[in-house]
């Protein structure tokens, strides 16, 4: 199975600040839910002081589960953090195109515009197994994005020029704007990745 979910990526985009009208434009059904109830466990320093919101959604036509988390700050034109989790129902996988979460930062509403470089594919492990991702920057702020296939036949694994697996974690994460972030918070920040 080859689900569209790109495009669910620009659905999400109601959960960055100044975008208006969300629940009647995404055509589908989000139910809100707390840190308890969400799947989704990103503690990645410096985000206890924003304002995060989750959301959860199925696809049937798709069999696919959509999670997203963001973390926002008071004056934040994009997200400081943001991570889609998505899970293949029981006997389906999810089947992704390419490894490099650099290709997907376009789907990011608040992001895909921006002016930005990156910085060289790179590989860390965390409680979940492998995870790719790169440090990019724009307007002064630094940043990593990052790409992580559980499951099945993922895990990282190659099936032709992209992998399958049974679950996806994507996301990024910001550091204040005019702030570094570092190789050692980079490595803190792609570990603390974690799926309840």
């Amino acid at each position: 199975m080859t689900p569209s979910w790109i495009g669910k990526l620009l659905l999400l985009s109601c959960l960055l600040p100044g975008l208006a009208a969300c629940a009647e434009d995404l055509g589908r059904e989000w139910q809100a839910l707390d840190s308890e109830t969400s799947k989704i466990a990103f503690r990645a320093p410096g985000l206890e002081t924003q304002k995060v919101r989750f959301l959860r959604s199925y696809d049937g036509g798709q069999s696919v589960m959509i999670e997203s988390g963001s973390w926002i700050g008071p004056e934040a034109r994009h997200a400081k953090a943001m991570v889609l989790y998505l899970r293949a129902s029981p006997g389906y996988y999810l089947v992704y195109k390419t490894n490099d979460p650099q290709e997907l930062l376009k789907y990011f509403e608040g992001l895909k515009d921006k002016p930005i470089t990156f910085g060289p594919l790179e590989t860390a492990v965390n409680d979940l197994g492998r995870v790719q991702h790169r440090s990019f920057g724009f307007e002064g702020v630094n940043c990593v994005i990052f790409l992580q296939i559980l499951g099945g036949g993922g895990a990282g694994g190659d099936r032709g020029s992209g992998s399958a697996g049974e679950q996806q974690v994507i996301g990024y994460y910001c550091a204040d704007p005019g702030q570094p972030l570092e190789p050692p918070m980079v490595q803190q920040v792609v570990t603390s990745i974690d799926i309840k």
